[in-house]
């Protein structure tokens, strides 16, 4: 038996999409487990282990650094939603999730800030990035691994149209112009003495994105929904991504694939930290209506229809849509700069259903 036989999610490898004697086989696997499972385990990806741990090493420095010198570089500054967020200041379901984090997306510069009167205020996800001036090698080492993870992504992403057996020109929607997101995670160890409250690292929630690439320690709390099983643990495997599939592409799909609901716990006792780098991949900015692919019959026939998470509707306007997770997410950042927003999401209750 291998060290992997006994997981709970399939193990896809990349390099089989390259091999023209494999890639038949390779797209029969990776429609397969992408609807049967939603998330599977992705080795073969050419990022290199020696790179995602020298960011890993950068990245904790950053979370070593006093309070006020992290809190110099708050989302809570940032307009797009880029930044530091504290240990308890995003929300899952309006609860608190017991975490700290780094967004960075695209860096982008020149562009005007838009009201929230403006239709395409969406638009505002796309801007600078906040980079700490005690940790300057990060901005470096952060974005260099952003473009290795849209590359891969996007190469996975386009290995759908083969195991969909759908056009390319179709699929150009989806591959066109796309908004990325790099998170740099910190759940600190649960030593039990706080409570339940520290439990939830992150609460239950579906990706609204069409794929999400994620490295994590070795630590372990990743926990994934299935029906047939409940609750199971994905814990990392030596050298290999987990891939999962996001809300839009289930959409895209009809169905076909599903989203799985995933969480990570923290369980008392737990006296590791957890660190996890998940990379978020989207469709483009002005997007707002995803195509409904064109699949073959037989696997129309086998098309569930989407099953949006209630707590988490996915809206036609996928733009908007994608800044209403970021303005219910981080409270701070929308009462700054988005304050009609602010007043409505109170006024509904509606904190957040989503941890993206």
């Amino acid at each position: 038996m291998s060290a992997t036989d006994n997981l709970n999610l399939p193990i896809i490898d990349l390099r089989e999409l390259d091999n023209e004697n494999t890639r038949a086989d390779f797209y029969k696997k990776l429609r397969k487990v992408s609807r049967e499972n939603g998330f599977f385990y992705l080795v073969g990806h050419g990022i290199s282990q020696e790179e995602r741990d020298d960011l890993l090493n950068t990245v904790k420095r950053f979370f070593a650094l006093p309070q006020d010198a992290k809190d110099k570089i708050s989302i809570d500054n940032s307009p797009h939603f880029h930044g530091y967020t504290r240990t308890g200041d995003e929300r899952t379901r309006n609860k608190a999730d017991f975490r700290e984090q780094l967004d960075i997306g695209r860096e982008v510069s020149g562009l005007p800030i838009l009201t929230e009167d403006d239709p395409h205020f969406y638009r505002n996800v796309r801007g600078p990035n906040q980079w700490p001036e005690e940790v300057p090698e990060l901005k470096e080492k952060a974005l260099a691994y952003s473009e290795k993870a849209h590359h891969l992504v996007i190469k996975l992403l386009k290995a759908f149209i083969g195991a969909l057996e759908v056009s390319e020109e179709e699929f150009t929607a989806l591959t066109t112009d796309n908004v990325y997101r790099l998170k740099l995670v910190h759940y600190p160890a649960n030593d039990g003495e706080q409570g339940p409250d520290r439990e939830q690292g992150c609460g239950p929630h579906k990706d609204a994105t069409l794929l999400t690439l994620l490295w994590q320690d070795d630590v372990g709390g990743l926990q994934v929904f299935t029906e047939e099983k409940g609750w199971i643990d994905a814990p990392s495997v030596k050298d290999a991504y987990i891939v999962n599939i996001g809300e839009m592409l289930e959409l895209a799909t009809n169905g076909y694939f599903t989203a799985d609901i995933h969480r990570v716990v923290m369980k008392p006792g737990q006296r590791k930290d957890r660190y996890s780098m998940p990379f978020f991949l989207s469709a483009g900015i002005d997007v707002d209506y995803l195509p409904l692919l064109k699949l073959p019959k037989e696997l129309q026939a086998e098309a569930r229809g989407p099953t949006s998470d209630p707590e988490n509707p996915l809206f036609s306007n996928l733009s908007r849509n994608y800044m209403k997770t970021r303005l219910r997410s981080h409270l701070g950042t929308t009462k700054r700069f988005y304050p009609k927003s602010y007043e409505q999401i109170m006024k509904s209750g509606n904190i957040s259903s989503s941890a993206y």
